[in-house]
């Protein structure tokens, strides 16, 4: 079987490349052709990888834990020297240990203590620009809110340390694959300082003493430093990464669809099903590795032991066995099960945070926005690896005043 997407002579099903420029500009298309008619995809890169497409084949694969290992990485053909991240990057019970030790600061209840505080947030970023009646709402928000976020809510470091972060964790995500360490390693860097000061202090009772408090290996030995570092580092740069591919996403939709922006301005109770549906089509992760540990059949293909497998979250999230009409973005679908926050032990543990984020930033655009449009001419590019971001999102609107000027 063979796939030709319309703009490349890339044959996707055969000659997968998770970091080609055709899956880049043809992703879209691609990912509903795999999903439609390639339960299993390959790659020829490096030592080369399989991709699941179909949200059983996804589910199943990413529930079976002791076939399908996170132990040697979510990346194939890991560049050298880049750390392993945890817990992403574990297996029960240690996986296990870390999520119990970390659940309850991520839960419903926890998150919700966040509002006000996101909130806050979202109208200081939107105080820096409405006077001007344009922005960039990549450059000028959503690649800031959620690292704020994460600073003020669950670490307590200055916002200033910020921008130099998000860079780190962007070179890590999505720069040349030989670079790719030095970002990771930029980011450890700073998350082992802040938490070397962090011993020396009284403990505050928050998500970083129990990070620091730690867990213990397998063998029973405590967790090693690195371990704890890496923790954090996972869980900031995951927030980075993937809520603000969200946050552009809603926003796109809702700058070039009117009449789904006028019903949810009119509409509050639409807010979470909106919320659920712009996480499933604009999924920010794309596809994580597991490495096989004894050989298995699934999706009617046998896996070896050692193979490299890929879940395609967002092509699981556009397959239509499960959705009608799984291209349109449809603001009244119901989503018992979002694909795109995973499945098994390692289903996203900040689901909840960016859900609450997602909900509170079209709230507010939608109050003090309510006119926000696509920039005349604009060229929305994205770029794609294991993750998905949208590089620009030039909008306008009608010239207010900060916040702090209205009171």
């Amino acid at each position: 079987m063979s796939a030709t997407q319309p703009h490349s002579a890339r044959d996707h099903f055969n000659d997968f490349d998770l970091d080609s420029p055709e899956l880049n500009d043809d992703f879209v298309e691609v990912m509903d052709d795999l999903v439609r008619r390639c339960p299993v995809a390959k790659s020829n890169v490096g030592h080369g990888y399989y991709v699941v497409n179909r949200q059983e084949d996804v589910r199943t694969v990413g529930q079976n834990w002791e076939t399908f290992s996170s132990a040697e990485g979510f990346q194939p053909n890991r560049p050298e020297g880049m750390p392993f991240m945890y817990p992403e990057e574990s297996d029960p019970p240690y996986h296990n240990r870390w999520r119990s030790a970390l659940n309850g600061y991520f839960s419903p209840r926890a998150v919700r203590s966040y509002e006000s505080s996101v909130r806050e947030h979202a109208n200081h970023l939107i105080d820096a620009f409405i006077e001007r009646g344009e922005c960039d709402f990549v450059a000028d928000f959503a690649a800031t809110l959620p690292g704020r976020v994460f600073f003020s809510s669950y670490m307590g470091v200055p916002i200033e340390d910020l921008p130099p972060l998000i860079k780190a964790i962007d070179e890590a995500l999505f720069g040349p694959i030989e670079g790719r360490a030095q970002g990771w390693g930029t980011a450890l860097g700073y998350i082992n300082a802040y938490l070397e000061r962090r011993l020396k202090e009284e403990p505050r009772g928050d998500f970083v003493d129990a990070v620091l408090k730690g867990v213990e290996l397998d063998s029973g030995a405590p967790c090693p430093w690195e371990h704890k570092v890496s923790v954090v580092t996972d869980l900031l740069a995951g927030g980075l990464g993937t809520t603000t591919y969200l946050l552009a996403g809603l926003t796109y939709h809702l700058a070039t669809h009117p009449q789904d922006r006028a019903r949810l301005a009119a509409n509050p109770a639409l807010h979470d099903k909106a919320i659920e549906e712009f996480v499933r089509v604009y999924a920010p992760v794309v596809a994580l590795a597991r490495t096989v540990r004894q050989d298995v059949e699934v999706a009617g293909h046998t896996f070896k032991k050692g193979d490299w497998v890929m879940l395609n979250y967002a092509a699981a999230c556009r397959d239509p066995r499960l959705y009608d009409n799984p291209k349109d973005v449809d603001i009244d679908r119901d989503l018992p099960v979002n694909a795109a926050f995973g499945f098994g032990p390692h289903r996203c543990i900040g689901s909840h945070l960016a859900r609450l984020e997602g909900k509170v930033v079209m709230r507010e655009l939608l109050r003090r926005l309510p006119d926000f449009a696509l920039k005349p001419g604009a060229e929305i590019t994205y770029t794609t690896g294991l993750t998905r971001s949208m590089n620009t999102l030039p909008l306008v609107f009608a010239p207010g005043r900060p916040e702090s000027a209205v009171r």
